[in-house]
């Protein structure tokens, strides 16, 4: 709180109200400040403008997206489609094939029949029926060229042969 007489304050503040009132603030200065927040006219349509041709080109980029999505769509459903009716005809294939049935095809068509006893013969081979391959021997890049040049070498021949 304050202590004292208030009256001086008053005539103070009463003072100091006048002058201000008396004083006229310089008019250019608060022009110019406004002449250079205020944007131009033009200004306005080039930024209208601009943001227009940007929301048309991502509605535009929107639906282009929205419609490859809908065809990717479209084409896995069909993908999905075609690939169980290929699990069924191959199951429908399997199914269909019988062993007797083509035993009776053989034997009364074509006329052939089982091997005899005496007809079968058993072959006993002394090495391996296996056979060992390295992925150097396979892949090497001195293999590549020399099928290279066996190719390069092969197309030519069969290009000047007549």
């Amino acid at each position: 709180m304050v202590s004292g007489n208030l009256a001086y304050k008053r005539d103070y503040i009463r003072e100091n109200q006048e002058k201000q009132q008396t004083k006229k603030p310089n008019t250019n200065a608060v022009k110019h400040k406004k002449k250079t927040h205020k944007l131009s006219y033009v200004a306005k349509i080039v930024s209208v403008l601009t943001v227009a041709v940007s929301a048309v080109f991502m509605i535009v980029q929107y639906v282009t997206v929205h419609e490859t999505q809908t065809a990717l769509n479209a084409a896995i459903s069909e993908y999905e489609f075609e690939e169980s009716v290929t699990a069924q005809k191959a199951f429908e294939l399997e199914e269909s094939i019988d062993l007797s049935k083509i035993e009776a095809e053989a034997t009364s068509r074509l006329g052939m029949h089982r091997p005899e006893k005496h007809q079968i013969v058993y072959l006993d081979v002394k090495k391996s029926d296996t056979t060992v391959k390295t992925a150097g021997e396979v892949e090497g890049f001195s293999n590549r060229l020399k099928d290279w040049v066996k190719n390069v070498k092969g197309n030519i021949i069969d290009f000047f042969s007549i």
